[in-house]
């Protein structure tokens, strides 16, 4: 819910309604107090109703369209006040709110209440557009540090996990050429291939779906050599789809993610489903046997690739649970950077 600065706008709309009653006061006596007191009210209510709609016109809107938003709410606000003007004269005749305009002729009077309401709506406006500017561009700087501080923890994490990786290739190829059954030496090369992947994902933002289902194969394939049968993995994606992109790991983090929250047993088989649905979303989903006893979720996979997301295109992920099923959509996205190697 957006915030309404409403502290903000009562000490504004105070100041306002005593500046206004400034002349009331000056002249003031024993038989006209009751004037100022009005007079004061009169102005506060007038001046909190241009607060809360400026805002709500400024606020529903990016920066770049707030001034025609503004605009508009200036002309409720100009609107307002001859309506709030007159209803007020009808119901509170005793009242004489605005001296100024005795003696005037009704247009006389209609104009000199609508500039009236111009310039406090006016004041008002460029208030509340300055105070929703300031706001912005401290999100904005904030949003920016913390992406600054993320990619440096990524890149800090990156480090520590490429601890001598030609060490590492070098015994994976001499475990392979020394391994006698072809079995071993599939799994040591699919092992490889995850590895590389892994080390180069950070390197870009994106990958093309087609990399992305490369990798989920290999990955897949050591999975399946630890559950076997328990686990059933079918992809069907679309060719028109596999050259459009996604942040990195996103298929990988999902399936891991469907392994942990659910039983995977030669009785209870997990049976997960990656499919395009259209052009511009990915589904993953899996059948739903929550584990018995699971140690407490961080969520840190899905916010990851939440977080992802809005960084990159300003998008969501879609979560969807049903009694029997659990799916997850994902926005497919243009391939705007080079997508990073193949496996």
């Amino acid at each position: 819910m957006k915030n309404y600065h409403l502290q903000t706008g009562v000490i504004l709309s105070i100041f306002i309604a005593a500046l206004t009653s400034v002349p009331r006061i000056i002249r003031i006596d024993l038989d006209n107090y009751n004037n100022v007191v009005w007079s004061f009210f009169y102005n506060f209510v007038y001046c909190m109703f241009c607060w809360v709609i400026l805002q709500f016109c400024i606020q529903r809107g990016s920066i770049q369209n707030s001034l025609f938003r503004g605009f508009l709410g200036l002309l409720v606000c100009i609107g307002y006040s001859v309506l709030y003007h007159f209803l007020s004269e009808l119901y509170f005749p005793a009242y004489v709110l605005i001296p100024v305009l005795k003696g005037l002729n009704f247009y006389q009077r209609l104009f000199m209440i609508m500039f009236r309401g111009a310039v406090v709506g006016g004041f008002i406006y460029f208030v509340v557009y300055y105070l929703n500017l300031l706001l912005e561009t401290q999100k904005a700087r904030i949003e920016n540090e913390q992406l600054k501080q993320e990619n440096l923890q990524a890149r800090l994490h990156s480090l520590q996990q490429q601890i001598s990786p030609h060490f590492l290739f070098n015994s994976l190829n001499t475990l392979k050429t020394i391994a006698s059954e072809n079995p071993v030496k599939e799994y040591v090369l699919q092992l490889s291939y995850v590895y590389r992947y892994l080390l180069n994902y950070n390197e870009n933002n994106l990958a093309t779906i087609q990399d992305e289902l490369s990798f989920l194969q290999s990955y897949s394939y050591i999975l399946k050599e630890r559950f076997e049968d328990a686990l059933q993995l079918e992809i069907t994606i679309s060719d028109y789809v596999k050259e459009k992109c996604i942040p990195p790991l996103s298929l990988q983090i999902l399936l891991e993610n469907a392994i942990k929250h659910n039983i995977v047993s030669l009785s209870h088989p997990l049976q997960i489903r990656i499919y395009n649905e259209g052009e511009d979303k990915l589904v993953v989903e899996n059948n739903l046997q929550p584990k018995l006893s699971v140690e407490e979720s961080t969520g840190i996979g899905l916010q990851n690739i939440s977080d992802r997301y809005k960084l990159l295109a300003n998008q969501s992920i879609e979560i969807i649970r049903a009694p029997n099923q659990f799916s997850i959509k994902i926005p497919v996205l243009p391939c705007l950077t080079a997508p990073i190697a193949k496996c």
